[in-house]
């Protein structure tokens, strides 16, 4: 399970869940935005467990980025947001 998102808002009143990473993209090559991944090792485990309850389609997803408070939110490739990060630490 590894999904990446991309989100105009970040929710201020809805702490981040350990299961998902947040950064605030300054790229000059995409718009101010907020970048959002599902940190796999932990979402997995916590489905398994039973402490995060949502369908883990795309879909499911978004719909619960959304009840957190993000806005905008689509998919993006996540190829695309390390990528220029793996360049950029070389």
């Amino acid at each position: 399970m590894k999904f990446c998102f991309r989100s105009k808002v970040e929710p201020k009143e809805n702490p981040i869940p350990d299961w998902l990473a947040v950064e605030f993209s300054l790229d000059a090559q995409e718009p101010r935005c907020y970048k959002i991944w599902v940190v796999p090792e932990i979402a997995e485990v916590a489905l398994i467990l039973g402490t995060l309850e949502i369908d883990p389609s795309v879909e499911g997803w978004i719909t619960y980025l959304k009840s957190l408070g993000f806005e905008d939110v689509v998919q993006v490739s996540c190829k695309e947001f390390f990528s220029p990060r793996a360049d950029r630490d070389r």
